[in-house]
């Protein structure tokens, strides 16, 4: 494959460090694949401008258009002055993400409708879409009205140079488990509260690492006022070596839980993190998380919103440490065998190939 030359512009208004992009850009140039960045963050309508200008002098010397992640925007843009088969690295929807999972503004207002267009368009404009999960793919190709033909399903994978297994980090002395993102209304944070509730007059031990009004407040509240002593709450930014050091210093890291129907269709990041780092993980069960995991296999899954069975999954892992190291190896052979940056870039190298 290396011997393929293949140029890609990577385009948009974001530069390329999520691991969305990020993983697989450095896992293609590793196959030989050239990366052109054509980027600008520039406030208002400038950054139109200036991106038409700087692709104006690239725009002869690439062979693929790669529009980024979270740069839906700037997609008409790209269709208007390309005239290369144009990737457009989606993961979900705009409309998805803004008006279904953090509920910013109602679905019938003018924003909502003005985002479901431009998502649309994205779509339609795009001679691929690469997405999270086949639920990701049957959901938008019936909601956007979309070709499933163009729609491929490419796990997300993690940045390796934070997430990896580390031997050196020493487990906590006291059994904790983590748990690890934004207070939002599809993650569920709140039944990770509610667990540490149940389990307070255990030795289980929780860290919360996360942010997001109103719920950041009502936890810390919440946790002052019940004398939650089993809860540890984080809510600032820790440098990627801190972040992998506390996560690895729990015995077991916990998902998500709400019942929010995004979740149906969403291959969570906390998941590839857990299976990166090896370590045991407990998250909700869902058709789109079991496309690439398996209960008792890999994972433990539990119910939606359901505290209760979350906590008697933390005691089973606690009581047993053959079930920690057997959920801990096949999680990181899994990662191994199917979300290595490697296997994801080999993956989409095919894709643009056949494109």
């Amino acid at each position: 494959m290396k011997n393929i030359s293949i140029r890609i512009c990577y385009f948009g208004i974001y530069a390329p460090t999520a691991p969305r992009d990020k993983v697989y850009l450095e896992g293609l140039k590793k196959l030989g694949v050239e990366v052109i960045e054509c980027v600008d963050n520039s406030p208002g309508f400038s950054k139109f401008f200036r991106l038409w200008r700087k692709h104006r002098v690239i725009r002869n010397d690439y062979d693929i258009l790669w529009v980024g992640y979270l740069s839906t925007l700037v997609l008409p843009l790209a269709w208007l002055i390309s005239r290369k088969k144009i990737v457009f690295n989606s993961l979900s929807s705009w409309y998805e993400t803004t008006i279904l999972d953090r509920e910013s503004h109602g679905r019938f207002s003018l924003k909502a409708i003005f985002i479901w267009l431009l998502d649309f368009l994205a779509f339609r404009l795009s001679g691929m879409v690469l997405l999270e999960s086949e639920q990701q793919k049957i959901f938008i190709a019936k909601k956007f009205f979309v070709n499933p033909a163009k729609l491929q399903v490419v796990f997300t994978g993690v940045d390796e140079t934070i997430f990896h297994p580390d031997s050196s980090v020493p487990k906590a002395k006291d059994f904790t488990v983590v748990f690890r993102g934004l207070f939002l209304p599809a993650t569920g944070a709140e039944f990770v509260l509610e667990t540490a509730r149940i389990l307070k007059d255990t030795a289980v031990k929780f860290i919360v690492i996360g942010w997001g009004e109103p719920l950041q407040t009502k936890f810390r509240k919440a946790i002052q006022e019940e004398k939650l002593t089993n809860v540890t709450l984080i809510t600032h930014f820790l440098p990627a070596d801190e972040l992998r050091t506390m996560m690895l210093s729990a015995h077991v890291m916990l998902g998500q839980f709400a019942g929010h129907k995004r979740m149906e269709r969403t291959i969570q990041n906390k998941n590839f993190e857990a299976l990166a780092l090896g370590m045991p993980l407990i998250t909700r069960d869902s058709p789109s998380n079991r496309e690439l995991l398996t209960d008792e296999v890999n994972c433990l899954f539990v119910s939606p919103e359901n505290s209760q069975a979350i906590a008697e999954k933390i005691m089973a892992t606690k009581d047993s440490p053959a079930l920690r190291e057997s959920l801990s190896s096949a999680g990181l052979a899994t990662f191994n065998e199917r979300c290595r940056g490697e296997v994801l870039a080999s993956n989409i190298f095919q894709l643009l190939w056949k494109f």
